[in-house]
């Protein structure tokens, strides 16, 4: 998973905080402009098509009732292309392409034209959750967008699944280029970017906006049109650096390393070594493979008197295991963690043990953020569920490429000059704003890591670890 929590039902904040850890991939505007709720009530009320599924693979519980189908011909037949402009499947898509008889997606006399966003996600695979995330976000951004007057352009939104599958990833890429109106592409949405896809966009100079990937195979390329809009996984420690500088200052830190996890481990040490830590010791502990290391880590933590514990490495298991001998030590010192560390396996395996361990994470829980309130009201009217994880970061990527659009021509042949545009773009979204170094085309993280705390079992959203 993702790094993650997946979002599910709820009533109270805290069975949905628990819902966002328990789905099977990551968890779980001011609030959506009034315009929403005075022009496109009908449209949000009204689930849109989800994109072509096999008939087990039903995402929103079953087929719209009777009811459903009616309000949706009605609406139909009110707005040719409603289906499409509010961001429906990529068969919709090409059914109102057609019935239009043009090359290109045109809207009524007089109305702006059309630009189409591309979404590349895993809709019926192993990330199914993470893909339907980014789905309803996007529909919602898009329906968002479509509803404001004085527009330059109106948004569509055409999907391709890979189904988690490399092959048919890269028949989604071939798709999504080889389509001349798709000015931009939201994901792939899979936990690691694949360099291949990376760089079959990359060749087509079609930007790639990327939301949720922790990890990616590619090397670095700045002149690549990868915007990439989180930290990854590896990048996620100066927010448990200020954690434990700022939050619960630590004296004396051990930190344990996972050799199963070298990468990961080498660099959330070296942020610790570079942090140049006054007045606080920093004590390393390699972890072994296997199941025999546990115990001694936590023993070490008891004998220097560890204030703070640093668990390094992404594996779930293992940090609910080092979870549980802390315990048996009788260890009661901050405990912290980040990444893929946080999810279902951790806080079964560690059990009461997990309480009181903070992670730091990439994504944000908008039912907790004042500025996400209207996003997840909206969000539980159109799909009667709380956002899961990435749901509002998909939404505020699709409103940094329609900013990016709305800068430069936006058409075909311009690709390449949106791709230049979404790096010195600054989009004030409702998790954070967005923003990238010149330079080196890497987001800005500063107010993009935030910090969870598990409270009875449950993460707990914190806030920007600056904010903490």
């Amino acid at each position: 998973m993702a790094g993650a929590l997946a979002g599910g039902g709820g009533g109270e904040a805290p069975r949905e905080a628990l819902a966002l850890v328990t789905a099977p991939a990551p968890w779980s505007l001011p609030g959506l402009p009034a315009l929403i709720a005075e022009r496109s009530a009908a449209a949000l009320a009204l689930p849109d098509p989800e994109p072509l599924l096999p008939a087990t693979a039903v995402p929103d519980g079953g087929p719209p009732s009777g009811r459903d189908l009616t309000r949706r011909r009605l609406l139909t037949a009110g707005a040719a292309g409603a289906v499409l402009l509010a961001g429906g499947s990529t068969a919709a898509w090409i059914a109102t392409r057609r019935r239009n008889g043009s090359a290109g997606p045109q809207g009524q006399p007089g109305e702006p034209p059309t630009r189409t966003i591309g979404l590349h996600a895993d809709l019926t695979g192993p990330g199914r959750a993470t893909g339907l995330a980014h789905l309803r976000g996007a529909q919602l951004a898009v329906a968002d967008h479509n509803s404001r007057t004085g527009k330059a352009f109106r948004l569509a939104l055409r999907t391709e699944d890979d189904a988690g599958e490399p092959a048919r990833a890269l028949r989604s890429a071939d798709r999504l280029v080889a389509d001349p109106d798709v000015i931009a592409v939201l994901g792939p949405t899979g936990d690691v970017l694949p360099e291949d896809v990376v760089l079959r966009y990359g060749k087509a100079r079609l930007a790639t906006v990327v939301v949720a990937a922790g990890s990616t195979t590619a090397g670095s390329g700045a002149s690549l049109p990868l915007c990439v809009t989180r930290p990854y996984d590896g990048s996620l420690a100066p927010g448990l650096v200020s954690y434990l500088v700022h939050t619960r200052p630590a004296e004396r830190i051990l930190l344990v390393s996972d050799a199963g996890d070298s990468d990961r481990s080498w660099k959330i040490g070296s942020a610790f070594r570079d942090a140049a830590l006054t007045g606080a010791t920093l004590t390393e502990h390699l972890l072994p493979e296997g199941a025999s290391g546990f115990r001694p880590a936590a023993r070490r933590a008891t004998a220097i008197r560890a204030d703070a514990v640093i668990h390094a490495g992404r594996s779930e298991s293992r940090a609910a295991r080092l979870a549980g001998a802390l315990a048996a030590e009788g260890f009661t010192g901050t405990r912290v963690g980040a990444g893929p560390a946080l999810g279902p396996a951790f806080l079964k395996g560690a059990g009461k043990a997990a309480d009181g361990w903070v992670f730091a994470e990439a994504y944000a829980d908008p039912a907790a953020l004042p500025t996400a309130a209207g996003f997840t009201a909206a969000h539980r009217r159109r799909f009667g569920a709380p956002p899961a994880t990435w749901a509002a970061e998909a939404y505020d990527a699709v409103g940094l490429i329609a900013r990016a659009a709305a800068a430069t021509s936006a058409a075909g042949a311009e690709r390449d000059g949106l791709a230049q545009r979404l790096f010195r773009t600054e989009h004030r979204g409702i998790v954070r704003t967005l923003a990238f170094h010149a330079p080196t085309r890497q987001v800005r993280y500063e107010n993009g890591i935030f910090l969870y705390r598990i409270e009875k079992g449950r993460p707990r959203f914190l806030g920007p670890y600056g904010e903490v």
